[in-house]
């Protein structure tokens, strides 16, 4: 039995970042599309099925001949692929950015986020985003409702990618 790697990503990241990678990817997951996963040039395309097999293992690894060890967590979902799941590599992905990925790894990278972007169903069965801070105020949201959440997702993707050091201006 063959394999072959279609993405894959490591990297030093904090609690607060690796969290904000799990929900973006839980909201790719839940969304009506497929998964994208981003590495800055390229993406891979997951479609996944209504069901597949979730594994989480946590081990301990000792090096050996000594007494230090690591833990690693794994999540492992798993799928036959067929009509509705696949994967496959998109070259040139399409804007606005969607899909689940790190900011590069660099000296000027930013701390994480005091806020996270919700996604959510509202009283009309449209779907909607907000910006929440931490003490859960909601700081921002899109105005509008959406047919589906990747639509959604979408929207508040193109907030993340278009407003990095937006200017601020007084209207009158």
């Amino acid at each position: 039995m063959g394999e072959e790697t279609l993405f894959e990503y490591e990297a030093d990241r904090s609690r607060s970042e690796i969290a904000a990678y799990l929900r973006a990817l839980a909201a790719e997951i839940d969304g009506d599309g497929p998964v994208v996963f981003r590495d800055g040039e390229y993406a891979v395309a997951v479609g996944l099925p209504e069901r597949a097999e979730l594994d989480v293992e946590v081990e301990r690894e000792y090096e050996d001949g000594t007494d230090e060890s690591e833990f690693q967590i794994e999540l492992e979902i798993e799928f036959e692929e067929g009509d509705e799941a696949g994967a496959e590599r998109i070259d040139e992905p399409a804007e606005p950015a969607v899909g689940v990925q790190f900011s590069p790894d660099d000296e000027e990278h930013p701390e994480p986020s005091q806020g996270r972007f919700e996604v959510y169903r509202d009283r009309a069965g449209e779907w909607r985003w907000r910006l929440v801070h931490r003490n859960g105020n909601i700081i921002a949201d899109g105005g509008e409702g959406y047919s589906s959440k990747r639509n959604a997702i979408k929207g508040l993707r193109s907030v993340q990618h278009n407003a990095p050091g937006a200017g601020v201006e007084e209207v009158e």
